[in-house]
């Protein structure tokens, strides 16, 4: 009989002690099933835990769609009732390991990653906002406003089909950029708004014709109410244009991103050349230098120059010095964490020091 692998669904923080010598797996205390109704198991390493179920080997390449949609439904509703009581980082659906080990070596090389990403959803969800106007009455709005459409529209009906070529060449196009003006003035204002409440934000792709916005929202779960709030005020706001709709909460896929070929050094290492620290540093040189970079570098010091170039460099380099110390000042509260309190409490960088920090040694 072919051993059963293990189908993961994503990573919690570990809700027992943590304990070198605790087992290869254990139950939560709710029961949970997940895809062909197996038993969720957790799966420690550390701090954090993998959630998980045994199964057979699938090949999802060869599944209908009917199978397919049932087993990503599984996936998404082990997830959601995880997020019932945990802080939840997803992962791909259909992403199977061999056996504990494998789990074990995964949660091990992204460990940082992993308490990163639950320090930046703690007690949050996802919420996927969508903006749809009837591009029909938008269109005839726009006619109505627009004197060059107007113009244009009397040239091509007064000429034929003919002569008046060139006209709807020219109406065609002046509609089209009447209509994408219309939806980008629409997505801005609307984005503004939401973005002064819900700063974490992430845009997906549309997915029909009718729909000018499709934007995730990270926001703390019991801020839902606070949500429905803002968009009920668009709603009246754009009662005539456009209707909105959200969904969730959902486990947060768009802002809880693992590259699993990333391990624990390089990803502290990088972090610390981003901060232009050295191979060591006490938290409050990391506070401090973190400081003084986001002063130098927030996109709010460069408006006055008008360069959108500008612009868009200096909200790279402000992104990526967030993510760096977010990375360092979680990787440092665990390093730190393993010292004695006699010990100088200066965190380090030097790559024997990271992996040396994340293995767990069995006693």
């Amino acid at each position: 009989m072919t051993e059963e692998r293990k189908y993961i669904y994503s990573i919690i923080r570990n809700p027992q002690p943590f304990d070198s010598t605790q087992g290869d797996s254990f139950r939560l205390p709710e029961s949970m099933l997940g895809i062909n109704n197996r038993d969720i198991i957790l799966i420690p390493y550390r701090d954090i835990a993998g959630a998980v179920s045994n199964t057979h080997f699938i090949n999802f390449d060869k599944l209908d769609k009917k199978e397919l949609t049932k087993l990503i439904a599984a996936h998404d509703q082990v997830n959601s009732s995880l997020m019932k009581k945990h802080d939840v980082i997803p992962m791909r659906f259909g992403m199977v390991a061999e056996n504990t080990e494998e789990i074990r070596h995964i949660l091990a090389k992204a460990y940082i990653q992993f308490k990163t990403a639950l320090e930046k959803i703690a007690g949050k969800a996802e919420f996927v906002v969508q903006v749809f106007w009837n591009e029909k009455n938008i269109l005839e709005k726009i006619v109505k406003e627009n004197p060059e459409i107007q113009k244009l529209k009397k040239e091509t009906e007064s000429k034929g089909k003919i002569l008046g070529f060139a006209s709807k060449m020219k109406l065609g196009r002046a509609i089209f950029e009447a209509l994408e003006s219309c939806r980008k003035e629409y997505t801005a204002d609307i984005l503004r708004h939401l973005a002064s409440f819900f700063p974490d934000f992430s845009a997906s792709k549309l997915l029909d014709k009718e729909m000018i916005m499709n934007y995730s929202f990270l926001i703390n779960k019991t801020e839902e109410s606070a949500l429905e709030l803002q968009l009920n005020k668009l709603a009246e706001k754009y009662k005539d244009a456009l209707k909105f709709k959200y969904i969730g909460p959902m486990a947060p896929y768009s802002f809880a991103v693992i590259n699993l070929s990333v391990g624990n050094f390089d990803l502290v290492d990088n972090a610390r050349k981003t901060l232009g620290l050295g191979e060591s540093a006490a938290l409050p040189e990391l506070k401090d230098t973190y400081h003084k970079l986001a002063a130098e570098h927030h996109p709010d010091k460069h408006e006055y120059k008008k360069d959108q170039v500008i612009l868009e460099e200096a909200a790279r380099k402000m992104k990526d010095i967030i993510t760096a110390n977010g990375v360092l000042t979680v990787y440092c509260k665990h390093y730190l964490s393993s010292l004695a309190p006699e010990e100088e409490q200066v965190c380090s960088f030097k790559r024997e020091d990271v992996e040396e920090s994340i293995i767990v040694k069995k006693s």
